[in-house]
């Protein structure tokens, strides 16, 4: 046997037996998997990828990982990113994932109606980031409170403050449509108009079925200019979302205050969804100009004061 083949055939036994025993130590380590969310920097070696697994202890070999690699011509095709990764996988399904770009995603739900402070705290929540301020800082300079649009997103984690900002921002200018737009005319509205009665209606509106009325009362109050004197402009200035207001409060100076001023706060007092854009640009043919809490989520509405003030008294 000449010497070329007996260095073959050496090769492919050396090969078999790594193959054989990693498969064993695998095995006989299954009962402990270990997850990991393990992050690609750009640039990163494939000698740098088999070691920082190797450390996460996700391969059991970086040589066998490297060799792999090469032997697939892939050496060089590993994706920057996060990736979700287990030490219950092969090597050859590591290699995959890491190739294939299949990269890890959090998932976030911002729900209708969450102010920019509460959007920033389910950020730091989830760990993109471990302070609030730049992205509230972000955010008001740019004036985008109303903008960040309620919605379910996948984002890559380790994502910057001002990428997050765009996605959201990028997704309420995706469903705020040209008829919508459009509508505004009718109202001779412009579209921060717009965004901050839709705010009111989101904050107010408890009930899916009452947003447009609750809308109808505002727009008949703009008519009319009377104040709008909406609970939710003072609950934004004090940051009191949970607590009953108290007569006091009403009284606080600020231009979001809609119970000192007319018109509409000077700015939005959370990020509205789509059904209270909606609600806001559609109000309801109606013309009521009042409406109190019941104390269960609803409202009782009324055209005309004595009747609020009896309905009022009712609670």
């Amino acid at each position: 046997m000449n010497k070329k083949k007996i260095i073959a055939l050496f090769g492919i036994s050396f090969l078999l037996i790594l193959l054989i025993g990693v498969g064993l130590f695998k095995r006989f380590h299954q009962s402990h998997i270990i997850e990991e969310k393990i992050t690609i920097q750009k640039g990163m070696s494939s000698r740098q990828v088999a070691g920082l697994l190797a450390g996460k202890k996700i391969i059991a070999s970086k040589k066998y990982f490297s060799l792999l690699l090469r032997l697939k011509g892939m050496n060089k095709k590993i994706k920057a990113g996060v990736f979700e990764l287990s030490s219950g996988m092969s090597t050859g399904e590591i290699v995959d994932i890491l190739v294939g770009g299949k990269v890890f995603y959090s998932k976030v739900t911002i729900p209708e109606g969450f102010t920019a402070k509460q959007v920033a705290q389910l950020l730091v929540e989830k760990n993109f980031f471990s302070s609030t301020d730049r992205f509230l800082q972000m955010v008001k300079e740019k004036n985008l409170e109303g903008y960040l649009f309620p919605e379910t997103y996948f984002i890559l984690p380790g994502t910057k403050e001002e990428e997050i900002i765009k996605i959201m921002t990028r997704q309420f200018f995706k469903i705020f449509t040209p008829q919508m737009k459009m509508r505004m005319k009718k109202f001779n509205f412009n579209q921060d108009e717009a965004v901050i009665l839709a705010s009111l209606i989101e904050k107010e509106a408890k009930d899916e079925k009452e947003r447009n009325l609750i809308s109808a009362v505002f727009h008949n109050r703009l008519k009319k200019r009377w104040r709008l004197e909406s609970c939710a402009s003072v609950r934004y200035v004090l940051d009191k979302w949970n607590e009953p207001l108290i007569y006091k409060d009403l009284e606080v100076n600020s231009p979001y205050n809609t119970y000192r001023y007319y018109g509409l706060p000077a700015g939005p007092v959370c990020n509205p969804g789509l059904a209270s854009l909606k609600a806001a640009l559609y109000p309801a043919d109606s013309e009521l100009m009042f409406f109190v809490a019941k104390g269960d989520g609803t409202h009782r509405f009324s055209k005309y004061y004595k009747e609020h003030l009896f309905k009022k008294g009712k609670n």
